[in-house]
């Protein structure tokens, strides 16, 4: 029988700079959320270390891949690991110093690695708060494929915070085949407060699929905040569920079933008129 409905999780973090904290606290949390009953949990950008040392974390990254993984195959649970900085491209080429990349790791429930998104877009931007500019190339080289990932049979988008402002490439994961397109974020409280559930809503509409957002929440320095507000939103444009603004498990469930009449009842992407093509793909 085809499965139709998922459990699936966000997970809300408050992560800061020491690796080993962040990783204690997001397995408290993927293990609530497996207690919940979710077949998939995203956990947020920068879950492992937000701030600090990208290039000193990045040497960590095939250890924190392997935490993904046993983490998974404990729990018998899939899990997007939000981002993770890398010091080598997808075809093993390395970053040139001092940048790194940023990438969301998708692993099976068996503890099996599924896909690498690396983040396209990245946020160079002038925000009203106490951090005021932000500039992720100056740490970052964005990625240049767009990935789906197979999870079991549910098919996932897979993207990262700033991306959930370029539709285009919502366009190209749906026209892929994209059910699920989640969402791993880091979101400022000024700039959530002002456009988060408003662009999760948006993106959900415009591509009839179900959207997950699972933001990082709270203080993580003198300088730096962040909105929270994780949620799942229905094709409909529907908030299914949403938490506030502290760490926790978000667990809701997606229909499938629901999605493909709403898919039928307005074939948006039938009456498409104008493709996205570019050099993103894969």
């Amino acid at each position: 029988m085809t499965v139709t409905r998922y459990p699936i999780a966000a997970i809300q973090m408050t992560s800061g700079k020491e690796p080993d904290d962040n990783l204690r606290q997001a397995g408290v949390l993927l293990a609530e959320a497996r207690q919940k009953g979710a077949c998939l949990a995203v956990l947020p950008e920068n879950f492992a270390g937000y701030g600090g040392d990208y290039r000193a974390l990045g040497e960590r990254h095939d250890e924190l891949v392997g935490w993904l993984c046993e983490q998974a195959r404990a729990l018998d649970m899939a899990i997007i690991g939000g981002s993770l900085p890398a010091l080598q491209r997808p075809d093993g080429q390395p970053v040139p110093s001092p940048l790194v990349r940023t990438c969301s790791i998708a692993v099976s429930a068996g503890g099996e690695p599924l896909a690498r998104y690396d983040k396209l877009h990245l946020f160079d931007a002038d925000v009203q708060d106490a951090q005021g500019r932000y500039r992720e190339s100056d740490f970052f080289e964005p990625g240049q494929e767009v990935v789906m990932a197979s999870v079991g049979d549910l098919q996932v988008g897979m993207a990262i915070c700033y991306d959930l402002r370029f539709p285009a490439l919502a366009q190209r994961l749906v026209t892929a085949g994209a059910q699920l397109l989640v969402y791993p974020s880091a979101f400022t409280a000024v700039t959530g407060a002002a456009h988060w559930q408003l662009l999760l809503r948006a993106t959900a509409v415009q591509t009839g699929c179900y959207v997950l957002g699972a933001n990082q929440c709270g203080q993580h320095g003198p300088r730096r905040a962040t909105y929270g507000h994780s949620m799942l939103v229905d094709p409909w444009g529907r908030v299914v569920d949403s938490l506030s603004d502290s760490p926790g498990a978000l667990v809701a469930e997606l229909d499938l079933a629901t999605m493909n009449e709403l898919r039928q009842s307005m074939p948006v992407q039938q009456h498409q008129r104008f493709r996205i093509e570019g050099p993103y793909d894969k």
